[in-house]
């Protein structure tokens, strides 16, 4: 039995990796000239930077497994550091969340807490994570209207769940659907080593897509860069094959279309059952400034300002995030670059003349919308064509769009394959 798996980012890999465990036969086809989909290598002033900087958590467990069983340790692709998070705005003090290793969690957490932000914060945090398992029991209603209903200081708001609303979710707290949001908080916080933050040590394509090229060559799988896919060859409701932009004809007896969702809907055509996906951009900004330049801690959040999140990739390189829609977006790249430096000069970061460079990447369509009850919209693995599903984020699962989400999609695609198999 033969599978193609249309799509070689963190999804299709993951699929592809689990079939050739199970002695299945794979072709993956990947249009562009490397792996790793958008969270893919990038090539910047003589160094390689992420496609958009990206953050794993602990949480992240069956990526982390999937990173185990192809042969990737964990140490040499990522630094695990413990919850220790401090997020800076203009009028607010510093909110810090961290954990104490000296303490059972969660209790660790909820001491630390209070004694560094104070007991009205401590109050409000204990009484949403308290509330959301019972939130995501009732209808999906925005984030912003759960914070308000549960009484969160417009602090809070401003300084914590916004700026985390749009980290976890690319989207903005006014229209996220808090049954998503809810779940990745209480996923985050269910152990200790689940809230640590995995920082990469290396070019995230240097991580799982070059792990798992290698594995998928060794089990005799087949790559093909650079090969665009037309269309799905479909008769009397069952996939027989795809065709390729240079009209080659490739049969196969599954196949997995793990692309972006707006891919999978062309491919997909009258078969496509959906609503329309909507999109949201993030804008990274790599700021290169001399090498003595360093920050307090690998990972800093931002509120009140464009950026949001600032990451120390050392030697002097500052990684910025901005997530969500917004006027930003009109702005040039020199125009992004020029008010990024001046807010980190303002939060006395860094210093005005030690910048030296800085880098634009736009992902213009970095992810779905996470939207009030966009879980009802989202397609599931197995489409309504015999021998054919659907893999990628955007698939239905309980996460937003993440590299977790991509990799539990591709591993069900792939599992539901051997269980249809299997039961011939």
């Amino acid at each position: 039995m033969t599978t193609i798996i249309v799509g070689g980012g963190w999804s299709g890999l993951a699929a592809a990796v689990r079939l050739l465990e199970r002695g299945e036969s794979v072709h993956l086809i990947e249009s562009a000239k490397q792996l790793g989909g958008r969270a893919r290598n990038v090539s910047w002033n003589e160094q390689t930077i992420d496609n958009g900087q990206h953050l794993l958590i602990g949480a992240y467990q069956q990526t982390l497994k999937l990173l185990q069983d192809i042969g990737a340790e964990e140490s040499e692709l990522f630094q695990r550091l413990p919850l220790n998070v401090s997020i800076r705005h203009p009028y607010f003090a510093d909110l810090t969340l961290t954990d104490t290793r000296y303490l059972p969690w969660p209790l660790s957490l909820i001491i630390k807490t209070w004694q560094l932000n104070g007991f009205p914060v401590f109050v409000q945090l204990s009484r949403l994570m308290f509330k959301a398992r019972l939130q995501k029991k009732l209808d999906d209603i925005p984030v912003l209207t759960w914070l308000k209903k549960e009484k969160q200081s417009e602090r809070l708001i401003k300084q914590l769940w916004e700026p985390l609303c749009l980290a976890t979710m690319n989207t903005p707290v006014s229209e996220a659907s808090t049954h998503l949001f809810a779940n990745v908080l209480l996923d985050t916080f269910k152990k200790r080593e689940y809230a640590d933050f995995l920082i990469p040590k290396v070019p995230l394509g240097d991580s799982l897509p070059a792990y798992a090229e290698r594995y998928i060559q060794q089990k005799g799988g087949e790559i093909s860069l650079q090969k665009r896919i037309k269309s799905i060859l479909i008769e009397e409701n069952k996939a027989m094959g795809v065709v390729t932009a240079d009209d080659m004809h490739l049969k196969a007896d599954n196949i997995i279309v793990a692309t972006g969702s707006h891919t999978t809907q062309r491919l997909m055509g009258k078969y496509w059952s959906s609503p329309q996906p909507r999109f949201y951009p993030i804008i990274t900004v790599y700021l290169q400034y001399t090498p003595d330049t360093k920050l307090s801690r690998p990972l800093l959040g931002l509120s009140g300002t464009l950026g949001q999140w600032v990451f120390d990739r050392g030697n002097g390189l500052l990684a910025i995030v901005i997530s969500g829609p917004g006027k930003h977006l009109e702005s040039t790249n020199d125009e992004l670059i020029d008010r990024l430096h001046d807010e980190l000069c303002q939060a006395d970061l860094v210093i005005t003349s030690a910048l030296i460079d800085g880098y634009v990447i736009r992902e213009k369509r970095a992810t779905f919308s996470s939207y009030v009850d966009v879980s009802s919209d989202r397609p599931h693995t197995q489409s309504s064509v015999n021998g054919l599903y659907l893999a990628g984020d955007i698939i239905h699962n309980l996460y937003p769009a993440t590299l977790e989400g991509a990799v539990i999609n591709g591993e069900k695609a792939a599992e539901l394959i051997m269980t249809i198999n299997t039961v011939r």
